[in-house]
């Protein structure tokens, strides 16, 4: 063994000559490539390997339910919240996620979402990534006028006047009043009466304040009627002169069309006494219309408002759905967007698959405007003079400086793909398909592959987060079904109880 240890040594003394040499001798020049070898310091950048905080970035445990076309491969979508996530201690959101706001909150937001099939509304904080933190529930069904709470607006006080925040969440059916609801309370009263009477009793889709100096010194709410009654649906105003925030003693009005169709794409005036309909509109053409008074509104119930909607010889379209307008400007705001979602096929009425409004209000009073019909799924029945033959069901639409977004409910009746969502310029030409929705075989309880879901809100949130082109999507999985997802708001409806999800997705760079 000793003499084995005695070659290895003499072995090893040439080779550490050699590398002292190298250190030492002319020849070890090219050894200056061995700086390279100091791409250690790269090492020191363990820094960059650290992952820095994003709003951008999964945050749920469920991938986004919504698959973007190609024209908009450029548009990144991110999972925020879905049903199963436990938020904070307990909260988790329940189904059917609707209209919603959103608030800046110190260094944080608050995101408030109408739970439309739990006949909730609840309340989710978030800290300056949008990583959810703690959450709870503003309504619930143990409210003694619970109702489906469908779209929602935020009335911010800094936009639409007064002085505090308000959530607006209209109730559509069971129910027929809008909640006035305070985002900012620090102890909810989940089974409060929320309800601002003198909005009347629709079946309200959306309650839309207008901005304060869009008719300053004014209060101006937009509303959509989704009813299929006597009088079918109604475009509502709630008008007030006794300042900018006043939700009690204003008027209730509908909309009347003063000049119709001449059934040659022409214009002729309305007959007094006469109630029309969407049948009365050419796509494309402009009518002037009117907001006539409906005397003691605040004081009728659901059923009498509907005769005292058909004695006003009001308009009748077939489920108004939901409204928003134009941002950008004070002027902008006075042009207003309404969805009107239609009956389907082969039901007798005017309306078949759905039809898009744009109505430009008087810059000098609310009272009067022009209508025209700006998008119709109508291509191949009524009218026949449609612009969008894939379109079925409009619902929810979002309305930026720029463009409209419009999104289906295919849940009565369909075309046979899910529920998209559209872009189109502001006069309803151009239009693309953006995103929609995938049906997950694996969420639905029976695997099931039928196209069962919608869309709730679209709210850009771009200027409260400081990044152009950020939007919160509401979207609502109808197959996605579990026993677990019952009684999430905190009270059990005995008149029935909602198994269904919901989901949030984050968008990042969708055009305004």
């Amino acid at each position: 063994m000793r003499k084995f240890h005695l070659i290895l040594m003499l072995l090893f003394v040439p080779l550490a000559i050699m590398f002292t040499a190298c250190d030492d001798g002319e020849d070890g020049l090219d050894g200056v490539d061995g700086k390279d070898g100091i791409d250690g310091e790269d090492g020191k950048d363990g820094e960059d390997l650290t992952e820095q905080p994003t709003m951008f970035e999964n945050k749920s445990g469920t991938k986004p339910l919504v698959a973007m076309s190609g024209q908009f491969n450029f548009v990144e979508a991110y999972s925020l919240i879905s049903t199963p996530d436990v938020i904070g201690e307990d909260f988790q959101l329940a189904g059917s996620a609707d209209g919603a706001g959103f608030l800046k909150d110190g260094d944080g937001y608050l995101y408030v979402v109408n739970c439309e099939d739990s006949y909730a509304v609840s309340r989710i904080f978030l800290d300056e990534h949008l990583n959810p933190v703690s959450g709870d529930y503003l309504l619930n069904s143990g409210v003694a006028d619970y109702a489906r709470q469908c779209s929602g607006t935020m009335w911010e006080a800094a936009i639409h006047g007064g002085s505090k925040d308000l959530f607006l969440s209209a109730s559509e059916s069971i129910h027929y009043h809008v909640k006035g609801i305070d985002p900012w309370v620090e102890s909810p009263t989940p089974t409060a009466d929320f309800g601002l009477d003198a909005l009347g009793q629709f079946a309200w889709e959306n309650a839309v304040p207008l901005p304060k100096n869009a008719y300053p010194g004014k209060t101006v709410i937009i509303g959509g009627d989704d009813d299929s009654r006597d009088s079918e649906g109604q475009v509502i105003l709630y008008y007030s002169e006794n300042g900018d925030d006043d939700l009690e003693n204003g008027k209730i009005y509908v909309l009347k069309t003063k000049q119709v169709s001449d059934g040659e794409n022409g214009v002729t005036d309305a007959e007094d006494g006469n109630t029309y309909n969407e049948a009365s509109f050419d796509r494309g053409i402009t009518y002037d219309v009117e907001f006539v008074e409906i005397e003691n509104g605040a004081s009728l119930p659901y059923d009498e408002m509907d005769k005292a909607c058909m004695a006003a010889n009001a308009t009748q379209f077939m489920r108004v759905e939901d409204v928003d307008y134009q941002k950008g400007s004070d002027t902008n705001a006075r042009n207003v967007y309404f969805n009107v979602t239609g009956r389907g096929p082969g039901s007798g009425t005017y309306n078949d698959w759905g039809t898009i409004y744009k109505l430009v209000l008087d810059e000098n009073t609310p009272l009067t405007g022009k209508l025209t019909q700006i998008i119709s799924g109508n291509t191949d029945s009524n009218n026949m003079d449609g612009n969008l033959a894939e379109l079925q069901s409009p619902d929810n639409i979002c309305v930026t400086e720029n463009f409209i977004y419009f999104q289906e409910d295919p849940n009565s009746f369909s075309r046979g793909h899910s529920a998209y969502i559209y872009q189109s310029d502001l006069n309803g030409s151009n239009i693309s398909k953006v995103l929609e929705l995938v049906v997950r075989q694996d969420l639905s309880p029976n695997n099931s592959t039928g196209l069962s879901g919608e869309f709730g809100s679209l709210i850009d949130v771009s200027d409260k987060v400081g990044v152009d082109g950020t939007f919160l999507l509401a979207v609502q999985p109808h197959y996605w079904k579990n026993d677990n997802f019952m009684n999430l708001d905190g009270h059990t409806n005995t008149a029935r109880e909602d198994n269904q999800a919901s989901q949030i997705v984050l968008l990042k760079g969708l055009p305004r």
